[in-house]
């Protein structure tokens, strides 16, 4: 199976957004791109969705300790590459930085992962950059004009969290 086959059997879901595509050989082709001397665009597809597998349980391997720290570094790998093909591994390697997956816990690192997934329109990013600033903590300087600017951003780009965070935090919409 191709790397461009592996994708379309991804991108199969059924009506309740299940994924109907064959899964197995899909990651097992993802897997096969990740650890191949391929081209780096290739590469980066790969890991992608070779993360994704691993994270979501989709790999049909059983879970081991390291299955996590596999996810974080090939995401991190990708949020990194300068092509910025997948501004969704920004966002995703940031919560494994704010939730200390596979990676120690740095909620600072966390919030430069949203920033950057935010300037892409990750509207969730959006959101969880805006909630890190207005609580401040952990490294997180509290900034409250940063955060009406991100949550206002997650408004405007239709993220009812956002909405509701404001309307309990009394932030003016």
């Amino acid at each position: 199976m191709t790397l461009a086959e592996a994708a379309k059997q991804h991108m199969m879901v059924d009506r309740y957004g299940k994924p109907s595509g064959d899964t197995k050989t899909a990651f097992k082709c993802f897997e096969a791109y990740a650890d191949a001397d391929t081209t780096v665009r290739n590469k980066v597809v790969a890991k992608y969705y070779k993360a994704y597998y691993l994270s979501k349980g989709l790999d049909n391997y059983s879970y081991n300790k390291d299955r996590d720290r596999i996810v974080a570094e090939l995401y991190k790998e990708v949020a990194d590459d300068e092509a910025n093909e997948f501004p969704e591994a920004k966002l995703r390697y940031g919560y494994c930085l704010y939730d200390g997956i596979g990676v120690e816990k740095n909620l600072s690192e966390a919030l430069k992962y949203f920033e950057q997934a935010a300037d892409n329109g990750i509207k969730v990013a959006m959101y969880n950059a805006g909630k890190l600033y207005y609580n401040g903590d952990d490294g997180v300087w509290r900034d409250k004009e940063k955060a009406i600017k991100y949550m206002k951003l997650a408004i405007y780009n239709g993220y009812e969290p956002a909405i509701k965070f404001c309307e309990d935090n009394y932030i003016p919409l």
